[in-house]
């Protein structure tokens, strides 16, 4: 069996697909803008964002470690707060929130090897280089658990409602 270019190339799926080009294009120039990166290095950030996201809405109960190097992505995205309301109600069901983890925290062992095999099983590309070095956590101790109205937020059962984290 012979794998042509053409066939390869339509069976890689592109995260732009999670947003449309537009809102992808407008976050990479933001992220290449606002961190003084390359245009092509941004695509990527905010590519790997999206994977990212994407694999937190399809493991709500897997806790998965967030990178130094795509976390501007998501800020970006979160900037432009219509767009990723929409793209969280489309994929979460509600707003997936960020909650900055605590100077020095970083993630142990599990989270950060269940991470990339979580990312992969979206079938987007992922780009290792931007998952290398430290892996943290940006929301509280379970960010991609579903959290229902019936259950105490997983970080602190009294934080108010803000911090709750997407529900699948």
């Amino acid at each position: 069996m012979t794998i042509t270019a053409e066939r390869t190339a339509a069976a890689v799926k592109d995260p732009r697909e999670l947003v449309g080009v537009e809102v992808f294009d407008v976050l990479a120039a933001y992220v290449s803008k606002h961190d003084q990166v390359t245009l092509p290095y941004a695509e990527g950030v905010v590519g790997q964002t999206l994977v990212w996201l994407k694999a937190c809405a399809d493991n709500p109960r897997l806790r998965l470690a967030m990178s130094d190097s795509v976390d501007p992505g998501w800020h970006a995205f979160i900037l432009h707060s219509q767009d990723y309301a929409d793209f969280c109600d489309r994929l979460f069901g509600r707003y997936f929130h960020h909650v900055p983890p605590a100077p020095g925290m970083y993630m142990n062992d599990d989270c950060i090897a269940r991470t990339l095999p979580a990312l992969r099983a979206t079938g987007y590309p992922v780009d290792e280089t931007h998952w290398a070095g430290r892996l943290y956590p940006c929301c509280p101790p379970n960010p991609c658990t579903a959290v229902t109205e019936e259950e105490p937020h997983a970080a602190d059962p009294t934080a108010p409602e803000v911090t709750a984290v997407a529900r699948a």
